[in-house]
């Protein structure tokens, strides 16, 4: 419908001036704490979005100067929280990507604290007193735990691929399988990776097989990289060949093309204890691959990071490509890879490790059923009239990991008189703390897998705070 000009032109004559809004009661105490430009600009924001919806015939009266005010003071209360919230995960996925993935071990967490709030020797030899790289304390560790001299770490591992490329193949060919061109979470492709670096991208074989002679026949002396993929989340079955990282490793030395391996989880497999079904660093390196890279925060259990191990000379070229200062990483995470590729030294054997989300995978039946016959109990003392249920269901690594493997999980099953389970699902993810679990099938499911210490008491204060009009 129309806005009427001449009414259009008496409201917007009703708005209030900047000043008086400025003047109301509800931004005194504001005002004394926060910058003045900062509330006066949320208080033009203010008029000006309430100006737009007046033009486009959406608000029909003005609000009073108090209550903009009112509004302007909510606003600024909620940019002053924090922007991450401590969230329960209820999802029985481990590895949750939009909930953060690995978390980090007490040792981490330490180390992270210890080094934010003193300077540190990020970038100093304290033995010369010169000046160093920043991911110099790393290699170490990183030798003891594969074996491989040289390394550098990156801020994630999408960085680390893409600092491969364009280091060591920019303006030449990069060979890969079509079988591996894949997409991963936030529109990741290897295609527009490959490309995005400068270099030339030679897909061979087909979909669902690709075989050594198909890699022999592309190599051209314009070849700089053997490209292979971890195809990460999701897997061809079926009809299906493809070729051996060792007999394309052969093809590479034959040739004199290197071989670079885009891990992707970054599993170092325990020497004791069950393993994953998932190949691990070793093995990468065992096969004789000239590059391998993987990510910090899955597998691993350590933050955000790109790892990439190989051969020295290759590894000096990326320390030297302008990119490798743009993706650098920042003291936080030199010390909480560090606490954890420290945990990784550890026999898991003896208990010794304390790798988070690998406690969640180690976690048995037997326990979940404890914890959640205990999370039921205690949610009927908070809602007696509401249905609670333990039931079996099922878990995820997540994170890109291992798709087709399932973990066993206990669930407790929430059904509230007063809220569908979508209802539910919306109350507990809006409240302090987030409880994010899930709807299906018309119940509203806890997934104790992915719970830690103290969540079955969040999760009760949450349960209790829901009223039946909420």
């Amino acid at each position: 419908m129309p806005v009427d000009k001449d009414e259009l032109n008496r409201l917007l004559r009703q708005l209030p001036q900047v000043d008086a809004v400025l003047s109301q009661p509800a931004l005194a105490q504001p005002l004394s704490t926060f910058r003045h430009a900062v509330v006066t600009r949320l208080v033009r924001d203010e008029l000006a979005r309430l100006r737009e919806r007046l033009k486009r015939g959406k608000q029909a009266a003005i609000p009073q100067p108090d209550e903009l005010a009112q509004r302007v003071a909510n606003r600024l209360a909620e940019l002053s929280r924090p922007l991450l919230k401590p969230t329960v995960n209820a999802t029985g996925i481990v590895l949750h990507t939009n909930l953060g993935r690995a978390l980090l071990s007490s040792r981490a967490q330490q180390a992270v604290a210890d080094i934010t709030g003193a300077y540190s020797n990020l970038e100093l030899d304290l033995t010369t007193g010169k000046r160093t790289r920043r991911d110099v304390t790393l290699e170490p560790l990183l030798y003891a735990l594969t074996g491989c001299p040289a390394s550098t770490v990156v801020n994630n591992n999408s960085a680390a691929v893409f600092l491969v490329l364009n280091a060591l193949a920019n303006g030449r060919e990069v060979i890969t399988s079509r079988g591996e061109l894949v997409e991963i979470g936030g529109s990741y492709r290897v295609p527009d990776v490959v490309m995005s670096s400068g270099c030339k991208l030679v897909e061979v074989g087909t979909t669902n097989r690709t075989r050594l002679d198909d890699y022999r026949r592309a190599i051209t002396e314009d070849s700089a990289l053997i490209l292979k993929t971890h195809t990460s989340n999701y897997r061809i079955i079926g009809f299906t060949e493809s070729t051996p990282l060792s007999d394309l490793v052969a093809l590479g030395r034959e040739t004199g093309v290197p071989v670079f391996v885009d891990l992707g989880s970054g599993y170092l497999a325990p020497d004791a204890g069950a393993r994953l079904k998932e190949e691990d660093v070793q093995e990468v390196l065992d096969a004789g691959a000239e590059l391998v890279s993987f990510s910090g925060d899955k597998l691993l259990g350590g933050p955000q990071a790109g790892i990439v191990l190989g051969a020295k000379e290759h590894i000096v070229k990326l320390r030297k490509s302008p990119l490798w200062r743009v993706l650098r990483i920042d003291k936080m995470t030199v010390a909480a890879l560090g606490a954890t590729l420290a945990e990784h030294l550890h026999s898991r054997a003896a208990d010794q490790p304390e790798i988070t989300q690998l406690n969640h995978l180690a976690v048995s039946e037997a326990e979940q059923l404890k914890l959640a016959r205990r999370l039921k109990q205690k949610l009927a003392l908070y809602q007696p009239t509401w249905e609670f249920e333990v039931a079996e269901g099922t878990g995820f690594y997540g994170g890109g990991s291992l798709p087709e493997e399932q973990l066993p999980a206990r669930l407790v099953t929430v059904k509230s008189p007063h809220h569908s389970a979508d209802r539910l699902d919306t109350i507990l993810r809006h409240g302090d703390p987030p409880v994010v679990g899930y709807s299906a099938a018309g119940v509203f499911a806890l997934n104790v897998l992915t719970l830690v210490p103290g969540d079955v008491e969040r999760i009760c204060q949450r349960i209790k705070e829901v009223g039946d009009g909420d």
